[in-house]
């Protein structure tokens, strides 16, 4: 083995480390795209390796169509990450011709010693760093020109975002369609100059570790990331998930802080506890979800109060538990159990320590207060969740919905012409993204039809808002904010319901549909109109507005909607926040 051919090992070792990383980055943030640009390189750079150290021309031939993995897909790949940048769309018929050809001619590579298709005549050297003397044939020349339309649409649609300033890095941009220019020039250059060594391997191991350093660097500032860690780390709840048959499913950091043994326990097994206040806690779940089952009562929450570390004063915890069936489909059968566990020792040595009534009844409120706040936040993160696993359109109309009703609620605070409580906006907010909650109703054959819906599939469709409400009406009946519970009953049950009492479910009209449901109307439709369908492609900003306004006093009311109408470029900046997330429209 020469040192050309130790220099390329080295080279492929760095490039399979770094396919590595960047496979480690996507839990975090890479898309599948990039992990295929990392893959080409790879497997192109082991090529080279491999022909290097060729012994015969059938070695070589196969090495020889490794390393073009990279030379025919990775232009293609990168035309379609800077398409992605850009929201930008081609046809179908495009992508499927140009990946065809693309296919055709990477396997012309691999047979090229049977039939000289991209190569008219080889010449196999031993001992060369490139031991194919190779002479271009008819689909060589082809690939020239599949290359050419590459670089013309990567350069089009990098172009087309400065000049449209889309919500896209421009930097990011240049650097995908520089590497590709970059690759073509080393290319040529040994070409031209006739170089006995092979540079590509190098720029493909520079693009791998730039391309990681992207990622990197994006999934820095992934917000919702960020928020979901942020959340974990200020937790003071512990939770613990059991399957029906009392198997470990999960738990989060707080709850193996109570119970250490947890750290330990496999998934889908049994807990053997030796831990006495564990071994209590499951027993007691084991007994009430067996009562229940027996009763057939499977709605009820059980309370139960654990000390742990009891031997020990100084470090001696109070712990209240709360057992809950976690049920699944429309029979609602119980799938599982959850259990949630709160560090209450605080309380009870200040009720202890003063031995007063009054201040122990107002520690409880104070107690009981912030825990139905943490309930409420928890029930609305939590069957927001649901929905978007329901429907793969759903996650984003959510989240884009909910941060216009956001924008929309935070300028109507600040004006005279509604006069409404503080909590009442807060609680507009916080329900918005629930409006959609009563679709967990809808087949799924309906919801995710990828095409118009027929008039008795559109009937199934509408129930989703009277059952929505039904649904958030007996989920948050205990809840003490009746304000919010009413508040997110109404947008569930009345969002579509129309100004001139064409709307559904009950055919509301003018000021008899609640004001909150008005709100969230302008959203719903503002978004549907502009955002992407499996059925149809995004209306421009301009265009949905128009239609917003040419429905005032019809479909919307008409004050609200002349005041979400001037909104138009705050919510035209806050759509295009989200061109590069997961929520893009």
């Amino acid at each position: 083995m020469g040192i050309y051919s130790i220099v390329l090992a080295a080279v492929m070792l760095l490039s399979l480390l770094s396919t590595f990383a960047l496979v480690l980055f996507s839990r975090r943030g890479s898309n599948t795209l990039e992990i295929l640009i990392s893959v080409c390189i790879m497997l192109s750079n082991i090529g080279y390796f491999v022909l290097s150290c060729s012994r015969n021309v059938q070695e070589a031939v196969l090495a020889n169509s490794l390393t073009y993995l990279g030379g025919v897909f990775l232009p293609l790949l990168i035309v379609y990450v800077l398409i992605d940048c850009s929201d930008s769309k081609i046809p179908t018929w495009f992508t499927v011709t140009i990946l065809l050809i693309n296919i055709a001619i990477f396997l012309s590579t691999m047979v090229t010693d049977r039939f000289p298709l991209f190569y008219s005549s080889l010449k196999f050297i031993a001992g060369e760093p490139s031991p194919l003397i190779k002479e271009p044939g008819t689909i060589y020349y082809i690939r020239y020109i599949v290359l050419a339309v590459e670089v013309g649409l990567a350069a089009f649609f990098t172009i087309l975002t400065y000049l449209g300033k889309r919500n896209a890095s421009f930097r990011i941009m240049v650097t995908y369609a520089g590497s590709l220019i970059g690759v073509l020039l080393v290319y040529l250059s040994r070409r031209i100059f006739n170089m006995k060594y092979d540079l590509i391997p190098f720029f493909y191991l520079a693009c791998t570790l730039i391309l990681d350093y992207v990622v990197a660097r994006s999934t820095i500032y992934n917000v919702t990331l960020s928020v979901q860690e942020k959340i974990n780390e200020v937790s003071t709840y512990g939770y613990l998930v059991f399957d029906r048959k009392f198997r470990y499913v999960g738990s989060n950091p707080v709850s193996e802080k109570f119970f250490p043994e947890i750290k330990t326990a496999r998934i889908d097994s049994k807990i053997n506890a030796n831990d006495y206040a564990l071994k209590d806690l499951l027993k007691w779940i084991t007994k009430n979800a067996t009562e229940a089952a027996e009763d057939k009562n499977t709605q009820s929450k059980y309370k139960k109060a654990i000390v742990i570390n009891d031997r020990n004063p100084s470090e001696r915890r109070h712990l209240e538990c709360e057992m809950s069936f976690i049920h699944f489909g429309f029979d609602n059968h119980v799938s599982g159990y959850l259990v949630e566990i709160i560090d209450d020792t605080e309380q009870y040595n200040m009720i202890k320590s003063m031995n007063f009534k009054g201040e122990s009844l107002k520690r409880e409120v104070e107690r009981q207060t912030k825990r139905a706040k943490s309930m409420q936040m928890s029930t609305i993160l939590g069957m927001a969740s649901m929905i978007e696993s329901r429907d793969n359109s759903t996650g984003g109309h959510i989240n884009r919905t909910s941060a216009c009703v956001a924008l929309f609620v935070e300028h109507l605070r600040k004006i005279d012409d509604y006069n409404m409580s503080e909590n009442f906006w807060d609680s507009v907010i916080n329900a918005a993204p629930l409006h959609d909650l009563g679709k967990i109703a809808v087949d799924d054959a309906i919801l995710r039809k990828p095409s118009g819906l027929t008039e008795e599939e559109y009937d199934k469709m509408r129930i989703h808002a009277e059952y929505g409400a039904k649904v958030m009406s007996k989920v948050l009946e205990d809840v003490d904010d009746k304000e919010f519970v009413s508040v997110a009953t109404n947008v569930a049950h009345y969002h579509h319901e129309k100004y001139n009492g064409t709307g559904y479910p009950d055919r509301l009209r003018g000021e008899n549909i609640p004001f909150e449901a008005r709100i969230m109307a302008l959203a719903d439709v503002f978004d549907a109109l502009a955002s992407r369908r499996y059925y149809k492609e995004p209306m421009s900003y301009d265009e949905a507005f128009e239609i917003i306004r040419s429905e005032l006093g019809h479909h919307f009311d008409p004050h609200l909607g002349r005041i979400f109408i001037s909104l138009k470029d705050e919510i035209i900046n806050l759509y295009e926040s989200f061109e590069s997330t997961d929520y893009a429209r």
